[in-house]
């Protein structure tokens, strides 16, 4: 099927005008409509629903964004009026296809018969218990609703990672498409030689994110390799009394642990090219985007292996894995790299190769075509 004229509404989470992206869905939306609005045959409508954008429409070059209006008082969660707004838009714009990033908008394209690929970014049954407050933990149960009902009624889904697909696998009769999420272009720009000794690790300062093991992996670092550093790059006020906890068990090591606080992603780049290898100690992931950005820096990765990262990190080829919340583990496979720094260099380049052919937003764009064009055919 052609790509020409194709009316294609790509609907999630996307950052206000002037404002750089947060993360997450809106990093994966910024990279995606960026290749995506670069394709001269589509026509491109960007879609939200959110407190944060104020209402209306904004002309891009290549898109379209929409920010449909959301009420600033409320007593339910905005995502119960998502799918009504959203029905809406759709019936007014008629698309010829939908790329939902939510729930919601998946069911609205369904309510209508347009043709949907959704993507399926969380796991909202495991995120329920990880937040904190009754608002927060009543819009969990109205997502975990949401995707109960969308699974049940679409037909093309996006697998982020190989434990996404086996997950969901069995509650949903739709065709998985193996699509890793894209990463921004500039994690694939020439970066200048690391500085040997000095590791990178990024996410905010919570447990989930499991920096207290980072940290217990230095301590048995310490002994062999007494110049290295980790430099934390998060937020700290995520959950304050975990940080302080953080930081009293860094306090010991001096010099070894700098927590540099949040910053952009020029910033991340920057302190990834500076890094000789980058760490990740996560308790629970997904498909950690910052583990793809680091790989594209060319940077080999010392990771837990939780949720995707397997499918990421390959032990040996572009870094080393080990369980959770073994510090050993991960003080081994540091050894490692540290011990032959031509080694981490070879791996390094590998994980360059990898992120270019996997994340880099021209080959991710293909993938969300190639599903877009099998939805749209199955519906004829």
């Amino acid at each position: 099927m052609s790509e020409k004229n194709l009316r294609l509404a790509v609907m999630g989470h996307y950052p206000p005008p002037g404002r750089a992206p947060s993360g997450g869905i809106e990093s994966v939306n910024v990279n995606l409509v960026d290749a995506l609005a670069r394709r001269p045959h589509l026509e491109i409508h960007v879609v939200q629903h959110r407190q944060i954008a104020p209402p209306g429409v904004t002309k891009f070059p290549g898109f379209v964004l929409h920010n449909l209006p959301a009420a600033q008082k409320r007593f339910i969660p905005n995502i119960v009026q998502t799918e009504k707004i959203a029905r809406t838009w759709l019936q007014r714009f008629k698309p010829d296809a939908v790329i939902s990033h939510h729930p919601s908008f998946a069911l609205a394209a369904c309510d209508l018969d347009i043709p949907v690929v959704h993507t399926i970014h969380g796991m909202p049954r495991k995120e329920f218990w990880t937040r904190r407050g009754l608002f927060a933990r009543t819009a969990s149960l109205t997502e975990i609703w949401l995707e109960w009902r969308m699974l049940q009624r679409v037909r093309h889904i996006i697998a982020i990672s190989d434990q996404m697909a086996a997950i969901y696998g069995h509650r949903t009769r739709a065709r998985f498409h193996r699509v890793n999420n894209p990463i921004s272009p500039r994690f694939f720009e020439p970066a200048a030689p690391p500085q040997p000794g000095q590791a990178l690790l990024v996410g905010h300062l919570n447990k989930r994110k499991g920096v207290d093991v980072a940290i217990r992996a230095v301590a048995l670092l310490r002994p062999d390799f007494p110049d290295f550093q980790l430099h934390i790059i998060g937020r700290t006020d995520v959950d304050p009394d975990f940080t302080r906890r953080l930081q009293a068990l860094a306090a010991p090591l001096g010099d070894a642990i700098h927590f540099l606080g949040p910053t952009d992603q020029a910033g991340i780049r920057a302190a990834m090219a500076r890094a000789q290898i980058f760490l990740l100690a996560s308790r629970m992931e997904n498909a950690p985007m910052v583990i793809a950005e680091a790989m594209a820096t060319g940077r080999p990765v010392v990771a837990t292996e939780v949720g995707g990262v397997a499918s990421m990190v390959q032990p040996g080829v572009t870094g080393y894995l080990a369980p959770s919340e073994d510090a050993a583990a991960l003080a081994a496979g540091l050894a490692r790299l540290l011990a032959d720094p031509a080694h981490a260099a070879e791996l390094g380049a590998n994980a360059a190769r990898f992120a270019r052919e996997n994340y880099h937003p021209t080959a991710v764009a293909d993938g969300y075509l190639r599903a877009v064009q099998a939805a749209m055919a199955e519906k004829r």
